[in-house]
């Protein structure tokens, strides 16, 4: 899959659930921290730190006030 294939997936993800998620929950794309990264920088989520078990991870969001703008990305229009 190409990049912004990925990148669609995981926002589509984080959008429709509406919920936190790490980078173990996309055990099918090769390396999700890379996306996560790069939608980090583009504005489109947050992360913040946590604990999923035992283990310290990073969870990945969408923040309320960027909703509209990962909405208008996933419909294919332009994102200022």
């Amino acid at each position: 899959m190409k990049e912004k294939t990925h990148k669609i997936d995981i926002l589509r993800r984080l959008y429709v659930g509406g919920e936190k998620l790490t980078a173990t929950d996309f055990s099918y794309i090769s390396n999700p921290n890379q996306y996560f990264v790069a939608l980090e920088n583009e504005g489109f989520t947050i992360s913040e730190w946590g604990h999923k078990g035992k283990a310290r991870v990073k969870y990945r969001f969408i923040p309320l006030n960027q909703r509209e703008k990962v909405n208008k990305f996933l419909n294919g229009e332009k994102v200022a």
